[in-house]
C-alpha cells in the first residue's frame, strides 16, 4: 500500500518539476532574445561578439560574459590583466626561503567569468582545432589535465582580445572547421 501512495506522490512531484523546468526554459529563451536585441542596437559590439564567437568553444554565453566583464571590450583590454581578473594565471606563493609552493591560481578571481571560460575551454578541446591539438600534446607530455585546461582558458582570453584589437576573425590553422 505504501508503495502505491509513494508512486502517486512521485509522479505528482515529477509533473510539477517538469512544469517548472518548462517555465524556466521559456524564461531563459526570452532573456536570451532580449540580450540579443540589446546587442543588435550597438553595431560595434555586435561585430566584436561575432568576431570572438569564431573562436572554438566560444558561444553566445561566453561571448556575452566577456563583453559584460570588459564593459563592451572598452575596459581590461590587456589580455594579461583580464586573465588575472578571471583567475587563470598561476602565481607562486613564496615567503623568503622557508615557504615555496608550486604556482596556483588566485581564489580572488571573478568566479562567474572563470566558470564560463572553463565551459568554453572544455568545449574547445573536444572540437577538432588548434586548441585541441595543444591540449592533447600537453597531456601527452605528462601535464595535469586541469592545468592544461587552465592554459586553454588563458589562450581563449588572449585570442579573443587579439581578435578585438586586430579586427580579425579566428582562423583554424588545421584547415578544419
Amino acid at each position: 500500500m505504501k508503495s502505491v501512495a509513494f508512486n502517486k506522490a512521485t509522479k505528482r512531484l515529477v509533473k510539477i518539476n517538469q512544469k517548472s523546468i518548462k517555465e524556466i526554459n521559456a524564461h531563459v529563451k526570452e532573456i536570451e532574445y532580449l540580450i540579443g536585441q540589446e546587442i543588435n542596437t550597438d553595431q560595434e559590439l555586435k561585430k566584436e561578439i561575432q568576431r570572438i564567437k569564431t573562436i572554438p568553444g566560444i558561444g553566445n554565453i561566453s561571448a556575452w560574459t566577456l563583453a559584460v566583464k570588459t564593459e563592451g571590450f572598452k575596459r581590461l583590454k590587456d589580455p594579461r590583466k583580464l586573465a588575472c581578473f578571471a583567475g587563470v594565471v598561476p602565481f607562486e606563493q613564496q615567503s623568503g626561503s622557508s615557504l615555496q609552493t608550486k604556482p596556483r591560481v588566485s581564489k580572488m578571481a571573478d568566479m562567474q567569468l572563470k566558470s564560463v571560460l572553463q565551459m568554453a575551454a572544455m568545449r574547445a578541446v573536444r572540437m577538432n582545432n588548434d586548441l585541441q591539438k595543444y591540449y592533447l600534446r600537453k597531456v601527452e607530455e605528462g601535464k595535469n589535465k586541469m592545468s592544461v585546461l587552465n592554459a586553454v582558458r588563458n589562450k581563449l582570453i588572449h585570442i579573443a582580445l587579439a581578435l578585438i584589437k586586430n579586427q580579425n576573425y579566428y582562423e583554424n590553422r588545421l584547415g578544419l572547421s
